[in-house]
């Protein structure tokens, strides 16, 4: 009987343990957004604002890959260059003209690596053609993309929205337009994926 019962008991403990893991509040693990905005059309989303020049960003890169591997059908993931400073445009260019090329695949991981591993600043359009062209794009249709109007615009956008959500450091998940977090404030990558995927089911109810 005292066997049985301290089982039980170990099994309320535990269940209390996970509701006090998965019970988050505004101002702490997330803060709301007043005018936000959604980006999908899909029933939830999660939006990464990032910079490819950014540590924390190449950290939570595993994670965040995983992450959105494992989402639920009805969750839009969408990537947004984060640009906060006139610096980091080239580096949002480079995502938008892999978008227009066809080759985030290709070429979103690589970047990162070759900053963070092999310690190229790929600060210019000529240094980011070359790595390109390393992963099978054409240099003209790669200065054609760069230079564009569609990839002015986009990166344009992106500029708006890190204002609309407040952005101040990278990488920043928002989540459904509403609410936004980020490793400082959840306590790491993981903490970022347990408070996403809470609010989404948050959403749900």
């Amino acid at each position: 009987m005292f066997k049985q019962r301290l089982i039980v008991l170990l099994a309320l403990l535990c269940l209390s343990g996970t509701a006090i893991s998965q019970s988050f509040q505004a101002g702490n693990e997330y803060r709301t957004v007043d005018r936000g905005q959604r980006l999908s059309d899909q029933p939830h989303e999660v939006v990464e604002f990032f910079w490819y020049g950014c540590g924390a960003c190449y950290a939570f890169l595993p994670t965040v890959e995983s992450w959105k591997n494992d989402l639920a059908d009805d969750v839009a993931f969408v990537r947004v260059p984060a640009v906060l400073n006139p610096r980091w445009r080239v580096h949002g260019k480079a995502y938008y003209v892999a978008e227009a090329l066809d080759m985030v695949d290709e070429v979103h991981n690589a970047i990162f690596d070759a900053i963070h591993v092999d310690g190229k600043r790929l600060d210019s359009q000529r240094a980011l053609r070359e790595l390109f062209v390393e992963k099978g794009a054409d240099a003209e249709e790669f200065d054609r993309a760069f230079d564009s109007f569609q990839v002015d615009a986009k990166l344009r956008r992106a500029e708006n929205l890190a204002r609309r959500f407040a952005i101040r450091a990278t990488p920043s998940v928002v989540i459904n337009g509403q609410y936004v977090t980020d490793p400082s404030s959840a306590g790491g990558p993981r903490g970022i994926v347990e408070v996403g995927n809470w609010l989404i089911e948050q959403d749900r109810d």
